[in-house]
């Protein structure tokens, strides 16, 4: 029995979840500040699922969990209190989680421990659910109670839904950073060219850095302005970009009066030519600098010693050796590989090095020198680890013969290679490409995973490719190989496997150094780890992805335009309401395109009042703008118009975003109603010699009007708003009370009552609303006059009825004298009387026996109304069948057919019915001409009633003559022709009037006569 309303409350519940959802959705595209939109879902997920507590934890770069923002917390956590992020743990847990995390009872969970956070304020269940994704997780949005609870997968899904819209909210910060970004490198300096190269717009910028005289410019070509500028690239460059319509990039030196480098980037156009530069001469000197730093380090190298470096694993045995003094060695590096340390030179050497390498493999750097081949080596030997553990050892050996020009040469390298990381790379190289000796510093090596120490002495290029992850390295390898061919740069984006044993991105630039022949000769170059950019470019195409689905399911439109008015996006919903994709708008004056209207004066919208553009202007639009518009397609609607403007750090407005709700039947249902309360109001005011009255479930009036108010010297104002047993005396109210009430129990009623000298006529009804609260209608008419006039009129009737029947039985008493004095005479002299005289005798008692019978008709006819019996239900069919009964003789001398339908049950007086079927079936057969008679009788339901109609095929009636037939005593046909007192039709008239009905004929000569009346159903 209780299914449904729960079932009502869990739909309702997830209404509001919904309604939560759409309105954070909203306020993240209006959001600037994200701790707010924090706190703002903290309050509204708590408040949502009844729970103590939430909160928002931001995963900081320490893998630490930070409350960023929260309620229900105790005073001093929020941005102190921190989370573990191990999997132990209920938020470590999450953070791997790709589905929402629900807790019944924490102390029964066996998945993971609760933290100090949670147990500390007792929380017992909860849902928490990670922001982001959790290959990049930005944080973890969670929920607790102090509660079992046993949470639905809607609350589960919910939260989610707002950790979606943060993650979106989120990433818009993100871009919005870009953009500013951008804006401030592409907003230093700009001219604008025409096809005739003239100058059609400078910046302030532009003019400060190539116009410091303040020259006219404008409308000036720039060729004549700055005649140097032919005889450089940026002629050149500038006709190309106009000539392919393709942007170009390029840096070039103007001499005085500007002597400066400049970085140059421009872009054609329809119109020409737009060019956005800036001042790079100081990075250019600083370039240059380093350039010429990089040449002597790259002299010191190619003149630098032999040496070897060799990589050794735990058994000694050697995997990997290189290096240019293997020229001068009875050993080649390919050797060596795979050699224990035993197996290289006599057993000094291998006396010499073994202590050194196995102290190494236990983490110790060594230094020791022998002789080997005839010359004296110092070798070096350092662990290679993975942060925890020495995974290999690196021995890097150097002929030392000349140590002191070694030394000197290697301190030179070490400097070069120190001022080469100083210059803003996090690892560098040099590779010596004759004897494939590459040389790294620490950075670069531990990147790769190589000992810094044998990297700094210089190994094979094959030990760094190997470390390339596999789908990049072919791909990292024919960059390498193009730059080798063409002595040129060299740049490269890839993941390479760092000592720990994971990939990390990285990005390498270099270029190739070649001698007089072309042959390459070194290849240094620069590396960086671009790890962390590509995590937040995931996580930013995520959270955009994100955006994007929430801006196109919001259930309102939203239309978003940049500062100068152009309209750059619009979702689904806004294109609905505008019938089609109308977002091309460049600025505000092309708003005037768009036709739209005040919707409370009618006034047309000019394009600086259109809401977008006063947003645009700084201004919120919380207060929304009512405006009707025309859509494309042709569809004129009522929107509902809110608006926001997004700004910078500095306060400037740099976007719009404006939402729209299609209000037109909200509006136009508003507008019928109000038409409809107007018309109303105007009825019950007005209503005619009555009162028209509304009252609620105390019985107190809340509305009243109409004419009968003041008549009945009530005040209308005093009256709304008392009960009526405050209106009233106690006996009106002991009549009226029982009515009231049945009218707030669904119920009509209608009953007379006296009040004020009148005699009152009135109805309750009861007024169905959408609400619990009842309400019902009083409907008021004065009938006092009517009343009088009713009793006015049943005494005339009276009176008539009196006077028929006397006039009747004295016209009776003269003519049954006369009939008798006639037949006595007959019967006397009828031997006396010739022909003549008893054809006179025959005149007169048939002119007595006509007379009787119109006395008795009028008779009839008069008490119609006063002497019927009351209403009941009657069976037409069985009043039918008596009357045929009565008419068989007549029905058989005439052959009349007569043929009927089913015939229905009606409210009536059976006499005065069976009196109207006798009249018109006579009337048929005795207006039937020449052939026997032939009658149909039918039935038809219309409505509440019943119609009859009697047709039959006789001599018919000229339809100019159809209205006389219903008229007393009037005949169309002689006595000759015809029998009959010509009140026969008119009665049938009166009983069919009585019953609430009317009777109709439809004739034409010849053609028969169809007779149609009607009664009530029987209910």
């Amino acid at each position: 029995m209780d299914s449904a309303p729960e079932t009502d409350a869990a739909l309702r519940r997830r209404i509001r979840q919904q309604e939560v959802v759409a309105d954070l959705g909203q306020r993240a595209l209006e959001a600037d500040d994200l701790d707010r939109l924090f706190r703002e879902a903290s309050t509204a997920v708590a408040d949502t699922l009844e729970a103590e507590y939430a909160k928002v934890l931001e995963l900081r770069s320490d893998d630490a969990l930070v409350l960023r923002a929260g309620v229900g917390w105790r005073a001093g956590l929020i941005g102190s209190a921190t989370v573990p992020t191990d999997t132990d743990s209920q938020a470590g847990y999450t953070l791997l989680s790709e589905e929402p995390v629900v807790v019944d009872d924490l102390r029964g969970e066996e998945r993971f421990s609760g933290p100090d956070l949670l147990v500390d304020h007792g929380v017992v269940s909860g849902i928490s659910v990670v922001v982001g994704s959790p290959e990049e997780p930005w944080g973890v949005l969670g929920v607790h109670a102090t509660e079992t609870r046993a949470f639905t997968p809607y609350d589960a899904n919910f939260v989610k839904s707002v950790a979606n819209v943060l993650a979106s909210a989120i990433e818009s910060e993100h871009r919005r950073s870009e953009l500013e970004e951008i804006h401030g490198r592409i907003s230093d300096a700009f001219f604008a060219l025409d096809e005739d190269w003239e100058f059609t717009y400078l910046n302030d910028r532009a003019e400060e850095l190539i116009n410091p005289d303040g020259r006219q410019l404008l409308g000036k070509p720039v060729w004549a302005a700055f005649p140097e500028a032919e005889r450089r690239e940026f002629k050149p460059r500038y006709e190309h970009a106009m000539a392919e319509a393709e942007a170009v990039t390029f840096e070039e030196y103007y001499p005085e009066p500007l002597d400066s480098w400049f970085e140059v980037r421009a872009y054609p156009s329809e119109t020409g030519l737009s060019v956005y530069f800036r001042d790079v001469t100081e990075r250019t000197e600083r370039e240059r600098d380093l350039e010429r730093s990089e040449r002597r380090y790259r002299t010191l190298a190619e003149s630098f010693p032999n040496g070897i470096v060799a990589l050794f694993d735990d058994d000694l045995e050697f995997a990997l050796a290189a290096g240019r003094a293997f020229e001068n060695l009875p050993i080649e590096a390919d050797d060596l590989e795979g050699k224990h340390v035993r197996e290289i030179g006599d057993g000094a050497v291998a006396d010499a090095l073994e202590p050194k390498l196995r102290a190494t493999l236990e983490g110790a750097e060594s230094t020791v020198e022998l002789e080997y081949a005839g010359r004296n080596w110092r070798v070096h030997t350092v662990p290679v680890t993975d942060d925890e553990s020495v995974v290999s050892g690196m021995a890097m050996a150097q002929d030392v013969t000349d140590r002191r020009d070694r030394e000197r040469s290697l301190r030179e390298a070490k400097a070069q290679l120190e001022a080469a990381t100083e210059a803003g790379a996090v690892g560098t190289w040099e590779w010596h490409v004759v004897d494939d000796r590459l040389v790294t510093g620490a950075a670069f090596a531990q990147q790769f995973g190589i000992d810094p120490d044998a990297a700094r002495e210089g190994v094979a290029l094959e030990a760094f490719v190997d470390s390339i992850h596999e789908d990049d390295r072919e791909r990292v390898e024919r960059r390498i190989e193009a730059a080798l061919e063409s002595c040129g740069e060299y740049e490269a984006e890839y993941r390479v496997r760092d000592a720990d044993g994971e990939f990390r991105w990285v990005v390498a630039r270099g270029r190739v150094e070649c001698d007089a022949d072309g042959n390459p000769v070194t290849f240094p170059g620069a590396l960086v780890d671009i790890t962390e950019r590509k995590r937040v470019e995931r996580q930013l195409a995520e959270q955009r992805r994100q955006l994007e689905t929430l801006f196109e399911v919001l259930p309102v439109g939203v239309v978003v335009a940049e500062a100068d008015g152009r309209l750059v996006e619009a979702n689904d919903a806004a294109a609905e309401i505008w019938g089609g994709d109308v977002f091309d708008a460049e600025t505000v004056a092309d708003y005037e395109r768009y036709d739209g209207w005040w919707a409370d004066t009618g006034e047309p919208i000019e394009p600086e009042e259109w809401t977008m553009s006063r947003v645009l202007e700084g201004e919120t639009i919380l207060d929304p703008d009512v405006i009707e518009i025309e859509a494309a397609d042709g569809e004129r609607r009522t929107v509902l118009v809110h608006g926001m403007p997004i700004t910078d750090e500095s306060g400037e407005v740099v976007r719009g975003v404006l939402t729209q709700t299609d209000v037109t039947e909200r509006r136009g249902y508003r507008r019928r109603l109000e038409e409809s309360e107007q018309r109303y109001r105007t009825l019950a005011e007005n209503f005619p010699n009555g009162v028209v009255a509304l009252f609620d479930d105390d019985l107190r009036y809340t509305a009243a009007g109409g004419n009968l108010i003041a008549d009945l010297g009530i005040d209308r104002e005093s009256a709304v708003g008392k009960t009526i047993y405050e209106r009233y005396p106690d006996e009106i109210v002991e009549t009226v009370e029982p009515y009231f009430e049945a009218a707030l129990e669904g119920e009509e009623n209608t009953f007379e009552v006296s009040y004020a000298g009148r005699e009152l006529w009135a109805h309750t009804i009861p007024v169905r609303t959408t609400g619990s609260a009842r309400q019902g209608m009083l409907v008021v008419q004065d009938v006092t006059e009517r009343r009088e006039y009713q009793r006015k009129l049943e005494a005339s009737n009276e009176r008539l009825e009196q006077f028929a029947y006397a006039a009747s039985h004295d016209l009776q008493e003269p003519l049954r004298m006369i009939t008798s004095y006639l037949q006595l005479l007959e019967d006397r002299y009828a031997e006396e009387l010739d022909a003549d005289g008893e054809e006179f005798i025959e005149y007169a008692v048939d002119g007595a026996e006509r007379m009787r019978e119109m006395i008795d008709g009028l008779l009839a006819y008069s008490r119609v109304e006063t002497q019927g019996d009351p209403f009941e239900p009657v069976d037409l069919d069985a009043v039918l069948e008596d009357v045929l009964a009565d008419l068989r003789l007549r029905i058989e001398e005439s052959g009349a057919e007569i043929t009927t339908a089913s015939l229905p049950r009606i409210e009536g007086d059976e006499g005065q019915l069976r009196q109207v079927f006798q009249n018109l079936l006579e009337n048929a057969i005795e207006y039937s001409g020449d052939d026997p008679p032939r009658v149909r009788i039918d039935a038809e339901r219309d409505g509440s009633r019943w119609r009859i109609a009697v047709r039959d095929e006789g001599i018919g009636i000229d339809p100019e003559q159809q209205e006389r037939v219903f008229e007393v005593f009037q005949r169309l046909h002689s006595r000759d022709e015809h029998d009959g007192t010509g009140i026969g039709l008119a009665l049938c008239r009166r009983v069919v009037e009585r019953h609430g009905g009317e009777i109709t004929v439809d004739s034409e000569p010849d053609e028969g006569t169809t007779f149609t009346f009607t009664l009530p159903a029987a209910e």
